[in-house]
């Protein structure tokens, strides 16, 4: 790989040269006016678009889990949460009828990643999740302040066999549900809270360029019965929330490969009120700096043990994660990951994770460590050295593929220099 060409003398010379520490302050400056929520919506409002999430925001307080509104219920989390540490001042702009700047939460994806039966405690086991942006919008200048991807995760066992009837109220608890880890409402008032979002006149923005499947992942996902165009959007959608999330920082939107998309690749629609007045417009996204990359270079699922009621099974995948320059092309991240994970699998199709599913939440896993590793050198040596987590019925194993640690945290720290603000103390 690039990385093993350079000496240990270069990488400890870029390592300090990209000391984010150095080159940023934590100081904040705050937006000049008071802000608006404009609420939650749907980024594509078409036909047969996140259903179950269609739904869920349809709900009132006559079939809603709460007796309210998503969006009510979502307001008045927002009115009793401090936002000061954002340099927004959102709770004065919530009395206020006018304002010059909102935030609005676009929906982008729902996914049911399980409904499994489990026969002996009688209850069927939810895994689903929600990816949107938290947008910040200028509606005078016309133009997005700051965009944080946000992603909902949501376990959840309810009882009796599996019941799709179900899933609009699911969905509605992933999204206003603070009380519940995952939901997207606790994210909103635990972390998103402590999101600087004023603009600052340093740093570069990234997006998520392309997923690559290389021949061998074409292989395996024919295999698995996987549509590499469909995965591939599933796991760039991955790979913008865990930016966010690990980095803290604002992301230019993914955009889906699908035809629907095709048309909005510059542009973000915004669907809000602001106090009297009902917005619904497009403004302009930010050009990206940076380009994310991500390469599946593909997976197996071996059994290793079977029986007439379960399989052994184990799975191994790899990919590679790279960052590049838009405008010069140069690659300035460019690591490898392995994933391994050994687990039960029943042959009863309604007793197990689908197969694909149970890739994309190790995937995402992967994702998730490797930005965790470039935020963090705690994490970095944690993903270098390999972790291995164990949950119930499996046994997951992570590790970087890097061989030298300078050069593995000198490129972290390269991608750390580019972000567009620096977060925390």
């Amino acid at each position: 790989m690039k990385r093993r060409e350079f000496t240990s003398k270069l990488a400890a010379a870029l390592s300090t040269l990209a000391a984010p520490n150095l080159l940023f302050s934590p100081a904040l400056a705050a937006l000049p006016g008071t802000v608006t929520w404009g609420g939650a919506y749907l980024l594509e409002d078409k036909p047969g678009i996140m259903p179950y999430t269609r739904s869920a925001l349809q709900m009132s307080k006559n079939n809603s889990p709460n007796g309210t509104s998503v969006n009510k219920t979502l307001l008045r989390e927002i009115r009793d949460t401090d936002w000061t540490g954002t340099g927004l001042d959102l709770r004065t702009g919530l009395k206020k009828k006018e304002t010059r700047y909102g935030m609005v939460f676009g929906l982008a994806a729902e996914q049911v990643l399980a409904a499994v039966y489990l026969p002996a405690a009688d209850k069927t086991q939810y895994i689903l999740r929600q990816i949107g942006y938290v947008t910040v919008y200028d509606i005078v200048d016309r133009r997005i302040v700051s965009c944080i991807a946000v992603r909902g995760r949501y376990i959840e066992s309810r009882v009796g066999k599996s019941d799709e009837a179900i899933l609009p109220k699911l969905f509605f608890n992933l999204l206003a549900d603070k009380n519940n880890t995952g939901s997207v409402a606790r994210f909103m008032v635990e972390k998103v809270k402590d999101y600087p979002f004023a603009e600052k006149y340093q740093g570069e923005y990234f997006q998520v360029n392309k997923v690559v499947f290389v021949e061998y992942a074409i292989a395996s996902a024919a295999e698995t019965g996987i549509n590499t165009d469909s995965y591939g959007d599933d796991t760039a959608l991955a790979v913008t929330t865990a930016f966010s999330e690990k980095l803290q920082s604002p992301i230019v939107p993914y955009r889906k490969t699908t035809a629907i998309n095709r048309d909005m690749l510059s542009e973000m629609k915004i669907v809000s009120t602001s106090g009297d007045s009902a917005l619904n417009t497009a403004l302009p996204l930010r050009p990206a700096d940076c380009g994310i990359e991500i390469t599946h270079q593909g997976w197996d699922f071996v059994i290793t043990a079977s029986s007439s009621t379960r399989n052994q099974v184990t799975l191994v995948t790899r990919l590679t994660l790279r960052c590049f320059d838009k405008d010069q092309g140069t690659t300035f991240f460019n690591q490898e990951y392995y994933g391994k994970q050994d687990f039960l699998e029943s042959t009863n199709s309604d007793m197990s994770i689908a197969r694909e599913n149970r890739l994309f939440m190790l995937h995402e896993t992967i994702i998730d460590r490797a930005f965790a590793g470039i935020k963090s050198e705690k994490s970095r040596g944690i993903v270098f050295d390999g972790e291995e987590i164990t949950a119930r019925g499996q046994k997951t194993f992570i590790q970087a593929a890097a061989e030298d640690w300078d050069m593995f945290s000198a490129e972290s720290n390269l991608v750390l220099e580019r972000l567009p603000r620096v977060f925390g103390g």
